[in-house]
């Protein structure tokens, strides 16, 4: 008698990472549109909220690793937290802040965020070693597709109020997800306290510490490319909010449509990260130094392939260079990389923006953008 085959984690895995990424860049697209469009507040003031929102992704994620250490259960506590917030924002209760409304739905969003990317990594096959990330990653892409879509869609006919709510039906199906997913992991053991030991020891990697490297600058420039560059496409350019969301989308589209390539792809990842990182840099030029819409959109565009690939692959590297009981608690490591970048960029930005100007902060970003070419170009593999 054979012994029944192990549920994996991929399916249930894959739709959370969907509705994370779906709700995540509708937030950071459409918070600082709504304070700019309906409060009246400046790009560097909107700035501010979108701060306020990874703050409040900090706060989830260190809240989820030190304390709750269970994927199910954080991820329903957070698509409960996120769902909450987005109905206060679309039943347009004043008598709670904004700011208080962005910094709850920043903490929605961590709770669910820090082992899910270990666990699809840790369900992949010796043979194809890039299967879990690369179906995790292509969740994602799917997630940024749907995310401006059902934005545009809803602000088109519903307004800011018809966003917020439909965000909140997205928490739902989220936190049913995250339910159903729970007999997946039955019987595996919790995750890994944090360890700075452990850190340290993945840190000493040369591999480990290239993808960190390479992602954290990447990260510095991803807040500023989703909430600035709707901002810059209506201020510069007289684009309006319903066009830059079908813009992101069509970027997030090609975005995607790579990642499902490159799941099953034998290119080698390492020159698929120089390439990435290039075109980041070429990305950032073109957006900083644009003074007709179709080259910012061609910068925009340009931003797919490293946004398709960077990610991931810098993932891949980090966590197949340490052994496999370290994989998770790397992931903290590792993910501590983006988190941080996606906190110091926007604050960076709100002070930057009245002296530069929005161009001025693409600009400065071609010079992260060039650093972490040389960082992918240098180093093993």
């Amino acid at each position: 008698m054979t012994a029944p085959e192990r549920r994996t984690y991929l399916r249930p895995g894959f739709a959370l990472a969907l509705a994370l990424r779906l709700l995540t860049s509708s937030l950071a697209i459409v918070i600082p549109l709504y304070a700019t469009s309906v409060l009246g507040a400046a790009a560097a003031e909107a700035g501010a909220f979108v701060v306020l929102l990874w703050v409040g992704n900090a706060a989830g994620v260190m809240i989820a690793t030190m304390l709750v250490r269970d994927q199910s259960a954080s991820s329903v506590a957070g698509f409960a937290l996120l769902g909450a917030s987005a109905a206060a924002l679309a039943s347009g209760a004043h008598f709670v802040p904004f700011w208080l409304e962005a910094l709850g739905s920043g903490m929605g969003m961590g709770f669910p965020q820090p082992f899910l990317s270990a666990l699809m990594h840790l369900e992949s096959s010796p043979e194809r070693p890039f299967r879990g990330l690369g179906i995790y990653s292509t969740a994602l892409g799917v997630g940024l597709v749907l995310g401006p879509l059902l934005a545009y869609g809803a602000l088109e006919f519903f307004g800011f109020e018809g966003v917020f709510g439909a965000l909140a039906l997205v928490c739902v199906m989220g936190a049913v997800g995250a339910i159903m997913g729970r007999s997946s992991l039955e019987g595996r053991p919790r995750p890994p306290a944090p360890s700075p030991s452990r850190w340290g020891a993945a840190l000493h990697e040369p591999r480990f510490r290239r993808a960190f490297t390479v992602n954290f600058l990447y990260s510095l420039l991803l807040p500023v490319f989703l909430s600035y560059g709707a901002i810059s496409a209506e201020t510069r350019f007289g684009l309006s909010a319903e066009d830059a969301l079908v813009l992101f989308a069509g970027v997030f589209l090609v975005s995607t449509g790579l990642r499902v390539l490159a799941t099953n792809s034998r290119a080698s990842l390492g020159r698929l990260l120089l390439a990435s990182t290039g075109l980041l840099l070429a990305s950032t030029l073109c957006m900083g130094l644009a003074s007709t819409w179709p080259l910012f959109v061609v910068g925009m565009v340009l931003f797919s392939l490293p946004h398709a690939m960077v990610y991931p692959i810098a993932s891949y590297f980090a966590f197949s260079s340490v052994k496999k009981p370290d994989v998770v608690n790397a992931s903290y490591a590792f993910q501590a990389s983006s988190g941080v970048a996606e906190l110091l960029a926007p604050a960076a930005a709100v002070v930057l923006i009245p002296s530069v100007g929005v161009q001025g902060v693409f600009l400065l970003g071609a010079v992260l953008a060039a650093a972490a070419l040389v960082a992918a170009a240098t180093g093993p593999r």
